[in-house]
């Protein structure tokens, strides 16, 4: 259905507040000031309310909400948080790495090629200035945007294009857009003895994408990441990156895949998602886009019931 001209300036003011005022705000505050304000702050329902709304609906028929109210306020608050995010990262120096910063798990090698795997969990933003602080900016795999721009008002489509500028800037080099290219560049990076670093917790076309198990729902993630990388002789590293939404700490776990095949990393991988969902569920972004990766289990938002 066609929006009216009062929808769409409706919707306009909307992505201004929520993707420009209130994140720009919040991240010119001290972070442990403009953590407090967006907490406060989330107590409003109306945050991000089409991709929360789908979320919560999504986490409720898996059986992952228990209290919906307070699961759908530290929902809001994690999107605050993941907006502000890419304005505050640029703003603040190495110093601030090293303040709020902790890492767990593997050591990343000092030099050669590295292929990072991660997922759509968390408030994991600070994973990119962190990697470049120790010298191994990564190479971020992104969407393309023109589908994204379409559906969106102009101040979501600036808001993105930013985005994907402000995370160039933190990681040190330029975006890899996901336009089918991707492959060549990726392999490219990889033995040039760089950092590739791409998610996996997609929905995929591939025929003979690995069955796994995630979170105990049974789904089906591409190996592609994992092909590449095992191609061109580089370790894996799987890593998951949160905040601590209490403390405001940031959190980055590294744990370096298996030396096996791509389907059983691509299974490794889906275990560290699915304990880190299972911790937390509020912290999966891809819960909007559920539909997709359960299609047994759940309708598409704008499908009967």
């Amino acid at each position: 259905m066609a929006r009216t001209r009062v929808q769409q300036w409706n919707q306009r003011l909307r992505e201004v507040v929520e993707r420009w005022l209130v994140p720009v705000g919040s991240a010119l505050l001290p972070w442990p000031l403009g953590r407090r304000f967006l907490w406060w702050l989330s107590r409003w329902r109306g945050w991000y309310h089409e991709e929360a709304s789908i979320a919560i609906r999504h986490a409720q028929s898996l059986g992952v909400v228990d209290d919906a109210e307070a699961f759908a306020r530290r929902l809001r608050f994690r999107l605050l948080i993941e907006h502000a995010d890419c304005f505050l990262v640029p703003l603040r120096s190495r110093r601030h790495v090293r303040r709020w910063v902790r890492t767990h798990g593997d050591a990343l090698p000092p030099t050669g090629g590295i292929q990072l795997v991660g997922s759509h969990h968390g408030c994991g933003y600070w994973f990119v200035p962190w990697a470049a602080s120790i010298g191994r900016e990564p190479g971020i795999i992104v969407p393309q945007r023109g589908p994204h721009l379409a559906r969106g008002g102009r101040p979501g489509g600036l808001y993105l294009r930013v985005r994907d500028a402000l995370l160039a800037r933190a990681s040190g080099r330029p975006t890899i857009v996901r336009d089918g290219s991707e492959p060549h560049r990726l392999a490219d990076l990889l033995a040039r003895g760089e950092v590739a670093c791409g998610a996996c917790d997609l929905p995929t076309h591939r025929p003979d994408a690995v069955e796994v198990r995630l979170a105990g729902w049974r789904t089906r993630l591409a190996q592609d990441l994992f092909e590449i990388a095992q191609s061109k002789g580089v370790p894996i590293f799987l890593y998951t990156a949160d905040t601590d939404l209490a403390t405001g700490c940031r959190h980055v776990h590294i744990q370096r895949a298996v030396d096996g095949t791509p389907e059983e990393q691509v299974r490794q991988f889906a275990d560290l998602l699915g304990a880190s969902i299972l911790r937390d569920p509020t912290g999966w972004r891809s819960f909007s886009i559920a539909h997709a990766l359960f299609p047994d289990r759940l309708h598409p938002p704008d499908a009967p019931a």
